[in-house]
C-alpha cells in the first residue's frame, strides 16, 4: 500500500489545496510543523507570529474533526527540531512514506530548498501547483513575455472589452505615503441602513 506524506506549510490552511487532493485517510498523514526558522527568518511583530501558530492548530484541528490523520509539531515541542526540512525527517523516520507532496511555497527560499529535498530523501517529493491563483507560473511568464491580458481572458474588471474606469493600472496613484491622520480608525457597517 502507498502512503504519502503531505505536507501542509502555515500558509496553505485551506481544504481545496492541491498537497490534499486525492489524500487518502485511511494511508497518508498530514504533516504540519510550527518552526522557529520560519519565525526568525524576517523580523516579524509577535502577534502576527500568535495569529499564524493559532490559525495553524485551529486548521489542524477542522482536519482531525474532519478524520484527516494530522501529525502537528508545536513550537515548544521538545521533539521540534526547528525546521521544516528536519521535520519532515523526523516524521519519516517514525512512519514509512512512498512520496512527500506539498503545494508549492509561496516564498522562494522554502521552494528552494524543498527542491533540494530530492537529493536528500530517497522518496519522490512531488511539488503540486498552488491552485488558489488564477493562472499557475507558466501562464505568468507566457504573460509576461508576450504581454497578453489576463484581466481580458477572465473578463476582471472589464466592460465592453475596456478596462473598467478607463484605465489598466493605477499603480502610480498607489505610491503616495499616507497623510498624518489620513485614515479613520471608525468601524464602518458592514450594511447600510437607509
Amino acid at each position: 500500500m502507498k502512503r504519502s506524506l503531505c505536507l501542509i506549510l502555515g500558509d496553505q490552511l485551506n481544504l481545496t489545496m492541491s498537497s490534499l487532493l486525492g489524500f487518502d485517510p485511511q494511508k497518508d498523514l498530514i504533516v504540519m510543523s510550527e518552526v522557529r526558522e520560519d519565525v526568525t527568518y524576517v523580523k516579524y511583530h509577535k502577534k502576527k507570529i500568535v495569529f499564524i501558530f493559532s490559525a495553524m492548530r485551529h486548521f489542524a484541528e477542522d482536519l482531525k474533526q474532519r478524520g484527516y490523520p494530522v501529525k502537528y509539531t508545536k513550537l515548544n515541542d521538545r521533539n521540534n527540531t526547528g525546521s521544516i526540512f528536519e521535520e519532515v525527517e523526523r516524521i519519516r523516520k517514525i512512519y514509512e512514506f512512498d512520496k512527500i507532496v506539498v503545494t508549492e511555497p509561496s516564498e522562494y527560499r522554502v521552494l528552494e530548498d524543498i527542491k533540494k529535498w530530492k537529493s536528500k530523501f530517497s522518496i519522490p517529493i512531488e511539488i503540486r501547483s498552488d491552485n488558489r491563483f488564477l493562472c499557475s507560473h507558466e501562464e505568468f511568464v507566457t504573460w509576461a513575455e508576450g504581454r497578453k491580458q489576463l484581466r481580458k481572458k477572465y473578463q476582471i474588471l472589464m466592460s465592453d472589452g475596456k478596462p473598467e474606469g478607463g484605465e489598466w493600472n493605477y499603480d502610480i496613484k498607489n505610491r503616495k505615503p499616507f497623510k498624518k491622520n489620513s485614515i479613520s480608525l471608525e468601524p464602518t457597517p458592514l450594511i447600510q441602513t437607509q
